[in-house]
């Protein structure tokens, strides 16, 4: 009789086990077809799902029967029914008891017996599994706004904890193998120890999950002694009696070329001999759906990314459409950079005109790390840099294995420099390289190819503005008026300043240079925009050509500053025609697109002397300028 029970018991076991795997699976597919982006994977994954699910519930419907069949037209419960009712019944206060396996005593592993208490109602009513059991809400499982790497994690766990429940397992986990590294990444797990490993990295050794993802084969280990546990297991702290362990190897589906494993999906158990052939199906089938998963959501993953990508680029497109200055230029490459890869440092080296080298430009850097600064040079010929803008090529540097230096002598004490990944890639336009953007990070192999495509499209994509400020700035110099304020540009006003020079020596005449320059007017871009700037800039600019002689000389010497050459006046009587100007100035009102502020200039003057040359007198203004705005500004001084 004894017997009997437990053929009874095991064999509803075996079916209920079939008929869930047939649920689960069946709704994983409905799952797939849903989220699916191609409409034949919608269409075929959703019907399977639903046939395999409905099988699953006519067969178990069949077996439990239909509430309305279990009782005959005069009410009474049928004899098949009640016989099979009986069959199941189990009247006993044991919970466990020993399987007799031939073994010695102490390795026979305890069953947890069935156990049907005594129905206080109707054998009738009992309670039918609907169909609702095996949904979740929609709002639980909608993940359609979520990233495709999370949104693979979340699905990824519902998979783990259909094969636990299937496989009975104590711990189910998912495994990443970076061969690369030699690591074991704990991507998900469901565990019932609290000893489960924290640490999300694993060294790849000689555990039996090592194995699987170094050699690709599955293992079934059914018999652990404890004294070998800890060298059989990786993924526990602490010694947890695990006798039996199943693991299967998971491959890239989509490379048909690829012979190791990228994953180990494995269960263990406390049981001895828990698994054989049909655990090793059930994994077996779980590893080819996570598979499939895994080519879904990487192709989903790189749509998304080419999606972020055309938003980089159309924001990029936009900052630098409005106002395409070459520090704005920079700054919105760096911006949108943040956004769409994993960064540690992002630099900018383009040439720098003053110091008539290649320098530093911009620079960001996560945290305090000691690193290279703005307007620092670069070590043209013997730096990783430099030779990427001298060859006009890409270049990718594991820095850990490159003894060369980056950028020049002083990054030696950077931390950023020493370990990971850089990436140098130039701006080229026309065949010429303008700079290079170089992005570095602390992790080894950091960047993919889709990362450094995207680099490279965001460093086309500005490279036409560089050269467009190149042909600006030759162009400037041929030009003599400039266009914004009607004013002579620099270029003309220094050969204007040198003509009038010698006229003044000629003639024994005196000459006085003035430097009008219009206080605070970053502020005024800031808050009132480049629209903003131009317009007090212009209402300057027509204030002195009010202000001044026919045969006097009126020019933009700098983006916020003009120069005045008064032939014939001496630096006092210059003043009194500056103190006058900076009251008009003042009292006046700039309104620019219906706003109204108003604004003040600092004016520095220097008289010129017998045989002083134009940079002299240059020289001497620009200081005096400098020590008005150190005073406060709004104000006149003579040198």
């Amino acid at each position: 009789m004894q017997e009997n029970r437990q053929e009874i018991v095991h064999s509803n076991m075996k079916g209920l086990l079939e008929e869930v795997v047939l649920a689960g699976v069946g709704v994983l597919l409905v799952f797939l077809g849903v989220f699916s982006k191609v409409s034949l994977t919608n269409i075929t994954a959703v019907g399977i799902g639903v046939f395999l699910f409905y099988v699953a519930y006519e067969s178990y419907r069949t077996k439990t029967g239909d509430p309305k069949d279990l009782t005959n037209d005069g009410g009474e419960e049928s004899e098949e029914e009640h016989e099979s009712y009986d069959k199941r019944e189990v009247h006993t206060e044991e919970k466990y008891e020993k399987v007799e396996t031939g073994r010695p005593e102490h390795e026979i592993f305890q069953l947890k017996r069935t156990e049907f208490a005594p129905q206080q109602q109707p054998q009738h009513t009992r309670t039918r599994i609907s169909a609702a059991d095996f949904f979740e809400e929609k709002q639980s499982i909608s993940m359609s706004l979520a990233e495709p790497q999370s949104e693979f994690n979340n699905l990824l766990l519902k998979v783990l904890a259909i094969v636990k429940e299937v496989c009975f397992a104590h711990s189910v986990a998912f495994f990443w193998v970076k061969g690369e590294t030699r690591q074991l990444i704990v991507e998900g797990k469901i565990s019932d120890s609290d000893s489960f490993i924290q640490d999300r990295k694993i060294p790849l050794g000689l555990d039996v999950v090592s194995k699987i993802g170094v050699n690709g084969q599955p293992q079934v280990v059914n018999n652990i002694l404890p004294e070998t546990e800890r060298d059989v297991l990786c993924y526990y702290k602490n010694l947890q009696n695990i006798k039996s362990f199943a693991g299967v190897p998971i491959f890239y589906a989509g490379d048909s070329s690829a012979q190791s494993p990228i994953a180990v999906l494995a269960v263990d158990s406390k049981a001895e001999d828990a698994y054989g052939d049909e655990t090793f199906a059930i994994l077996s089938h779980t590893s080819k759906l996570i598979s499939s998963l895994l080519i879904s959501y990487t192709e989903k993953y790189d749509l998304f990314a080419d999606v972020k990508l055309v938003e980089a680029d159309s924001q990029l497109k936009k900052k630098i459409s409005m106002q395409p200055s070459v520090p704005l230029i920079i700054n919105a490459l760096a911006e949108e950079l943040e956004n769409i890869i994993a960064w540690d440092s992002i630099t900018v080296v383009l040439f720098d005109e003053s110091q008539r080298a290649w320098a530093v430009a911009s620079v960001r850097v996560r945290g305090n790390d000691r690193f290279v600064s703005p307007k620092q040079l670069i070590d043209f010929d013997g730096s990783i840099v430099g030779h990427s803008i001298k060859t006009n090529s890409m270049q990718t540097i594991n820095l850990a294995q490159h003894s060369m230096v980056v950028f020049n002598e002083h990054e030696r004490s950077s931390e950023i420099l020493k370990q990971g990944t850089l990436v140098s890639i130039p701006f080229s336009s026309g065949g010429k390289c303008f700079g290079a953007v170089v992005v570095s990070n602390r992790k080894m192999n950091s960047f993919s190819k889709k990362d450094i495509s995207s680099i490279q499209s965001l460093s086309t994509t500005i490279a036409p503005s560089f050269e467009i400020a190149e042909l600006n700035m030759i162009l400037g110099e041929h030009i003599a008026i400039d266009e914004l304020t009607g004013t002579l540009s620099k270029k003309y006003c220094t050969a204007r300043l040198n003509e009038e020079l010698c006229r003044a020596t000629d003639r024994e005449e005196d000459l006085s240079l003035v430097f009008v320059s219009v206080s605070n007017v970053n502020d005024i871009e800031q808050r009132y925009g480049a629209e903003g700037k131009d317009g007090a800039l212009v209402h300057v600019a027509r204030h002195l050509r009010a202000s001044v002689r026919p045969y006097d000389v009126v020019g933009r010497f700098d983006n916020s500053t003009f120069a005045v050459i008064l032939g014939d006046t001496i630096a006092n009587d210059a003043f009194m025609w500056a103190e006058k100007l900076r009251t008009a100035i003042s009292g006046s009102i700039v309104t620019v697109d219906k706003r109204s502020f108003s604004l003040s200039v600092t004016i520095g003057i220097s008289g010129a002397s017998s045989k002083m040359t134009s940079d002299d007198l240059i020289k001497n203004v620009s200081h005096v300028l400098e020590q008005a705005k150190k005073a406060g500004g709004n104000i006149a001084r003579v040198f």
